[in-house]
């Protein structure tokens, strides 16, 4: 059997490397996940908690990194993963998953009526108190194990008050119901749960690594990513790719990869592979756009 001369592509979108050009950009703009050890890490502390059977005190965790460190890849990743484990089990007792992102303007009333709407349960005009008493009915019945809250600094915006309102309501959800509380978010967030005896001592917090160029993850990542975009040449992962895709990142993850589709897509038209060069090349055009 003859190999094929796209062996450098992964194989679901080897085929595509033929492809009318319209395709293989929308090839390579399409989200892929990418795994690197502390995303993998992340995920599997996710389905630990799910789970844990319930306990007097839940285990909690919250991850936190600057914006476009990978935050929300990792959750949406770990909702497909336990989406399709969940549709291959047979059994009926086994946890569910709650994942909300937190509101801008937010106050305990919005609390519950977003866990509700969530839920894809009806959140009516009614007593804040009575809104508490819906979301805890609704979460027993769905065998809630573990709720997930995304942009979790948002609550800093709030008044002292209104913080420590929202920060109990979630203590009181987890113990009444030995539900796990998973927070992602920023810096604030992280000094928002230290602001908090209680949940300082509730949550384990885990910093997502910014990526330097001489970690092995780093370089195996944005091989993983490049073999899932259909250039006809292979690309050489060097240190002068990685040493200009750091300089131009920021050692972020989101950046980094955006510059690779970027650069990709130039490539399309020239080389069909990546380089430093045209990498530095499409950085500096960039630049020049924004600067005007």
């Amino acid at each position: 059997m003859t190999a094929s001369p796209f062996e450098h592509l992964h194989p679901d979108i080897r085929h595509l490397a033929t492809a009318e050009l319209p395709v293989r950009k929308a090839c390579i703009l399409t989200d892929r996940w990418v795994s690197y050890p502390a995303a993998d890490d992340a995920i599997n502390r996710l389905f630990e908690m799910v789970e844990m059977p319930p306990r007097i005190r839940m285990p909690s965790v919250l991850f936190w990194a600057d914006s476009n460190m990978g935050k929300t890849h990792i959750q949406k990743h770990f909702l497909e993963l336990y989406a399709a484990k969940r549709a291959g089990d047979n059994s009926t007792s086994s946890g569910a998953v709650l994942w909300m992102e937190l509101n801008d303007s937010l106050t305990e009333k919005r609390l519950y009526l977003d866990i509700l709407r969530n839920l894809d349960a009806p959140g009516p005009d009614t007593t804040t108190p009575r809104l508490q008493a819906m979301a805890l009915r609704h979460l027993q019945a769905r065998n809630i194990r573990l709720f997930i809250l995304d942009e979790l600094q948002r609550a800093t915006e709030l008044r002292p008050n209104e913080q420590r309102t929202i920060l109990n309501v979630l203590k009181y959800i987890s113990n009444q119901l030995s539900i796990s509380l998973a927070g992602f978010g920023s810096g604030e967030a992280k000094a928002l749960i230290k602001s908090d005896p209680h949940l300082d001592q509730r949550f384990d917090i885990v910093a997502l690594p910014m990526w330097t160029k001489k970690e092995r993850w780093a370089v195996e990542a944005v091989r993983g990513r490049i073999e899932f975009m259909p250039l006809r040449k292979p690309t050489v992962v060097n240190r002068d790719v990685m040493d200009v895709l750091f300089l131009h990142s920021k050692s972020l993850l989101g950046p980094m990869f955006g510059l690779l589709e970027r650069t990709a897509i130039a490539a399309l038209e020239r080389e069909e592979c990546l380089s430093a060069a045209l990498i530095e090349a499409v950085a500096l055009r960039r630049r020049r756009d924004e600067d005007g």
